[in-house]
């Protein structure tokens, strides 16, 4: 998977609740890598990065992935993708693995499990071939 085109998405920051990215507009890319890196974590609801579509008629938002199996509530670099195509079990820092392609309109949704502060920045990196 060749990936290129790096944006953050989040500035590392304290937050207290869901905080979505800004919506991305990607008509010619196919896969998604984002890095969650989480450098405080004071509560145990943990954090789930999803990534979501937009109806191109509507504007809704429509969810694409689960945000891994399950939350972050320990500080460390954790990595998601989505991607078309046989893709191997997630393992290491790597938390999810979909098999999808990125829609034309997306972003993500860091979604909090509970009212306590987390800091975490939010990157990816998109193709564009």
């Amino acid at each position: 998977m060749a990936l290129k085109g790096c944006r953050v998405l989040l500035a590392s920051g304290a937050r207290l609740a869901d905080t979505a990215s800004p919506v991305q507009a990607d008509r010619r890319s196919m896969r998604v890598r984002l890095y969650l890196n989480v450098t405080a974590a004071s509560g145990s609801g943990g954090l789930r990065p999803v990534i979501r579509g937009y109806d191109p008629v509507s504007g809704q938002t429509f969810q694409m992935t689960t945000g891994g199996v399950a939350p972050v509530t320990q500080t460390g670099l954790y990595v998601y993708e989505m991607r078309p195509g046989p893709l191997p079990d997630p393992f290491g820092c790597v938390l999810e693995r979909v098999n999808d392609w990125l829609p034309n309109q997306w972003d993500v949704l860091v979604k909090h499990g509970d009212a306590s502060s987390y800091t975490y920045s939010l990157s990816c990196e998109v193709d564009d071939d």
